[in-house]
């Protein structure tokens, strides 16, 4: 077995500053131009820091960045962090289920982290305030849906999401809000969310679950990737987000009973979309025994829309909010989205590659 090479304090000084080159634009710090810490020393270079490699390699993240220009447009004070890092950053806390304190100290302790995030050793972290600051600034400026947008442009560019020929399946679910008790905090503000709403529903067993709290909606294709995503108070119908979440140019819609009615199925025949939504009863009206036969068939294809709730809450913890208010809540699963849609992508890009377009003329 070779010897390890042997790393002192001035080989460690001489990485930290090798090929150190910083571009400042206005009085921003350029996130393409930081140093490439992790790949200029075969020391550092182990095979569990390129655990997002798939990850970086399955966007064009200039155009993420240039999306957000307008959050540090200023050109006086002091340089920010690169936009970039802040992004990735926030992601990172929701892949792997941290709070800003504890995505701060990561951060910190953790290369693959800062590999991802082009932070070198000898940089500043950015730490809680500045990440919550940021998200802040996410929500002022309106960008989620944008940056959502622009994730699944690039993954149709590269045919992991379909877009020609492509279903949609709409669906809600709870959350529970992060404050929801009577009374006021510490600070003499309301501990209760007041743009929360009851989100009443009965379960397989005919009991009835209520929940305060927010409902997140989102429209997906057959893959599981959100192609359209709001999110209400709590006591807002299921139905209402509808038009929300239509996409126009699918070719079915799937959708369970609560989305049935004869107004739905008129907008679908105007739009020439296949009508794959579930049919209900009504009282003196039970269903018929085809359309039970036909709730069961769409069944199997519609329960594809409960995939991102799965992934919201079992794997990134997010069946209570972390913030208060519905704009936040709604920028913060905005970042779920992209976070859940980036990942997917990854994985169909570690498995199958990037399909070159097939040539139609």
């Amino acid at each position: 077995m070779l010897p390890s090479p042997k790393i002192t304090f001035s080989s460690c000084i001489s990485l930290l500053y090798f090929d150190r080159i910083y571009y400042i634009s206005g009085m921003r710090k350029s996130f393409d131009t930081q140093p490439a810490l992790f790949v200029s020393s075969t020391a550092l270079d182990h095979p569990s820091l390129h655990g997002l490699d798939d990850t970086e390699a399955v966007l064009d993240w200039a155009h993420l960045e240039a999306l957000m220009d307008k959050i540090y447009a200023s050109k006086t004070g002091r340089p920010s962090y690169p936009l970039l890092t802040l992004l990735r950053s926030l992601l990172l806390g929701i892949w792997y289920k941290l709070s800003d304190e504890q995505l701060a100290s990561s951060l910190a302790r953790d290369l693959l982290f800062r590999r991802f995030c082009r932070l070198e050793l000898s940089s500043d972290i950015p730490d809680a305030t500045t990440l919550g600051r940021f998200r802040q600034q996410l929500v002022e400026y309106d960008l989620w849906e944008k940056l959502l947008g622009e994730v699944n442009r690039q993954l149709e560019e590269k045919h992991i999401i379909m877009s020609e020929g492509r279903i949609n399946i709409i669906d809600a679910t709870p959350v529970e809000a992060a404050q929801s008790g009577p009374g006021n905090g510490v600070d003499g503000g309301p501990t209760k969310d007041g743009e929360a709403g009851w989100h009443v529903k009965q379960d397989s067993r005919g009991n009835l679950k209520s929940t305060y709290g927010y409902s997140v909606h989102t429209g997906v294709d057959e893959d599981g990737f959100i192609q359209r995503q709001t999110v209400t108070p709590g006591n807002v119908h299921d139905s209402q987000e509808r038009d929300t979440l239509l996409l126009g140019d699918e070719s079915e819609h799937y959708a369970d009973a609560a989305y049935s009615s004869a107004e739905t199925r008129d907008k679908l025949a105007r739009f020439g979309i296949s009508d794959r939504v579930q049919r209900k009863g009504y009282r003196n009206h039970p269903l018929s025994l085809g359309d039970h036969e036909r709730n069961k068939e769409i069944a199997i294809t519609r329960s594809g829309g409960e995939r991102p709730f799965a992934t919201y809450k079992r794997l990134y913890g997010l069946a209570r909010t972390r913030f208060m208010g519905l704009d936040k809540n709604l920028t913060f699963y905005g970042l779920a989205a992209m976070a859940s849609n980036i990942r997917k992508g990854a994985k169909f890009l570690t498995l199958y590659g990037i399909r070159e377009p097939v040539p139609t003329g």
